[in-house]
C-alpha cells in the first residue's frame, strides 16, 4: 500500500505556475485530516523557491481552524524566505465567514487576483 492510498479524497489540490506565480488550486475540504496534505504541498512549493505563491481557494466548500493554522504557516514561511503567499478566490459563504470571524480576510487574502 502506497502512500497515495491514504489521501483522502475530501481534498484535491494541483499545482501550477503562470507568469512568474506558483498557484495552488485546492478543492473539497480542508480541515484537520486534509491540511496536513496542504501543508506539505505548500512547503514543498516555498522550498522549490517561489516568489510568489497564491492559493486558489474558490471550489474549497468547508476550511477550519487547522487549514487556516496551515496558511497562516505557510505565509510566515513565506515571508522569511523572501516570497508572498497569498488566498484567493470566490469564496463559499463558510469560508468567508471564517475568515472573517478569525479577522483574517486582510492577512490572507489577495487585493488583486488578477
Amino acid at each position: 500500500m502506497g502512500q497515495e492510498d491514504d489521501v483522502d479524497p475530501r481534498m484535491e489540490m494541483s499545482i501550477g505556475g503562470a507568469s512568474g506565480r506558483t498557484i495552488v488550486r485546492v478543492a473539497g475540504e480542508v480541515d484537520y485530516l486534509t491540511s496536513p496534505r496542504l501543508a506539505d504541498g505548500l512547503e514543498a512549493v516555498l522550498a522549490g523557491g517561489a516568489g510568489l505563491v497564491e492559493v486558489e481557494f474558490t471550489e474549497v466548500s468547508f476550511c477550519d481552524c487547522a487549514a487556516l493554522g496551515v496558511l497562516i504557516q505557510a505565509r510566515q514561511k513565506a515571508q522569511a524566505a523572501g516570497a508572498r503567499l497569498r488566498l484567493r478566490g470566490s469564496f463559499q459563504p463558510s469560508v468567508s465567514r471564517l475568515l472573517a470571524v478569525m479577522e483574517l480576510t486582510s492577512v490572507l487574502t489577495a487585493t488583486n487576483s488578477r
